[in-house]
């Protein structure tokens, strides 16, 4: 294997900062081809794009962001960690980083000691950042007004620092909490209770003269609603995949009856890896599944295969199915309106959020989100924290 030095090439010493960063970026990109990536020009600009906005400082974010952006292939995909970790740590960090289990760079002094944060620290679906502790005890209370509004309309692609982070995961604790709090009340017949059942009671009289001799009875049960996240992880949704993830696995763990799913050109169901409380066991389940991640999208084939394998099991009339795509489909858009036909006659409402529709002049032009459309019950954006909170409460509402 070529090492990162040896696919750099030689030039003049770079003039500023900015010059560095290009450099050492672009040799990574070089050092990808020479290990048989299909690294183009174009993802050059890309990854330069990405280091600009995500930083450098959380070498996780650094690591999976790069990888959504240059793995095309499953065993490009596997062979990323070992590439990254040869490029840019030191030789002598080489072999801690190889002892972490998916790759997730070297430890510190300092990451031993403190341990994860949350649950999902250290894992593709955790992209907490490592960054000091929240804001200093001056800071003026217009300022940070001003940062949470700021960071209420950040693009979800954008956030990588800690604080930010942990904002969207409190957004997402609230939903869950109130989710937990709804239980639907339905009535079922009983042998005894408070209420008449006047319809059993009747039907039972007509053997008996009309005579209501025998009088049947209901009483109240409680069914909690339920979620299904249906999850687009392809290439061109590769910048916001991740943080939907998080949501999938702060939502799992907090409530019993969230179903998730991610998708590509085929379906894969997620629930045993978001569940598991080992972050680094959980990565790893989910690296035995990504293969086709950050590729083309199927969208219709996706869901016709949802909605012949599990929805009869996990849909019902209290559930509610998101899906969160672009709808750039490669596949046949006949096909993905009849499955999205077939998934709205067995649950209770269907959403679909779409990362760009939040943008200035966007229409949902494309053939997928044409097809997708006319059996939807809301449709919206959710490319920032605003856009979840305002999503949230319609979600809840509907399954009340």
């Amino acid at each position: 294997m070529l090492s990162g030095a040896e696919s750099t090439m030689p030039g003049a010493a770079p003039r500023d900062l900015a010059d560095t960063l290009v450099a050492r970026y672009a040799g990574f990109a070089g050092w990808l081809r020479a290990n048989a990536f299909g690294v183009t020009s174009a993802d050059v600009a890309a990854t330069l794009e990405v280091v600009q906005r995500m930083g450098q400082t959380d070498r996780d974010v650094l690591r999976w962001s790069l990888r959504a952006l240059l793995c095309s292939r499953a065993e490009e995909w596997r062979r990323f960690d070992d590439l990254f970790d040869a490029y840019f740590f030191a030789p002598n960090r080489r072999k801690l980083a190889e002892n972490r289990v998916g790759g997730a760079g070297p430890l510190s002094r300092g990451d031993e000691a403190r341990g994860p944060r949350d649950a999902s620290e250290g894992t593709p679906i955790s992209l907490a950042g490592r960054g000091d502790g929240a804001a200093g005890e001056g800071t003026a209370a217009n300022e940070g007004a001003t940062r949470a509004e700021s960071l209420a309309h950040a693009d979800l692609r954008h956030l990588n620092d800690r604080d930010e982070l942990f904002a969207i995961d409190a957004a997402i604790r609230r939903f869950a909490r109130r989710l937990r709090g709804i239980e639907t009340r339905r009535e079922q017949h009983a042998s005894l209770g408070r209420t008449i059942d006047l319809r059993w009671t009747l039907r039972r009289s007509v053997s008996r003269g009309g005579l209501p001799v025998e009088l049947g009875w209901r009483r109240k049960r409680r069914q909690r609603p339920r979620i299904v996240l249906l999850l687009d992880v392809s290439r061109s949704m590769s910048l916001y995949s991740f943080f939907f993830l998080r949501l999938a696995r702060v939502l799992s763990g907090r409530l019993p009856d969230i179903h998730s799913f991610v998708f590509h050109t085929r379906l894969v169901c997620v629930d045993e890896a978001l569940r598991d409380p080992d972050p680094r066991r959980a990565q790893e389940r989910l690296h035995l599944i990504s293969e086709g991640w950050a590729g083309g999208t199927r969208i219709g084939e996706s869901l016709a295969g949802f909605s012949e394998r599990y929805a009869p099991r996990l849909l019902h009339a209290r559930t509610a199915v998101v899906i969160v795509s672009d709808g750039y489909d490669a596949g046949d858009v006949s096909q993905l309106g009849d499955a999205l036909a077939a998934i709205r006659r067995r649950c209770h409402s269907l959403v679909w959020l779409n990362p760009l529709a939040d943008r200035p002049g966007f229409e949902p032009a494309s053939a997928g989100m044409q097809a997708a459309l006319p059996h939807l019950d809301l449709f919206a954006g959710a490319r920032d924290l605003a856009g979840l909170e305002r999503i949230f409460p319609q979600i809840l509402e509907a399954l009340q």
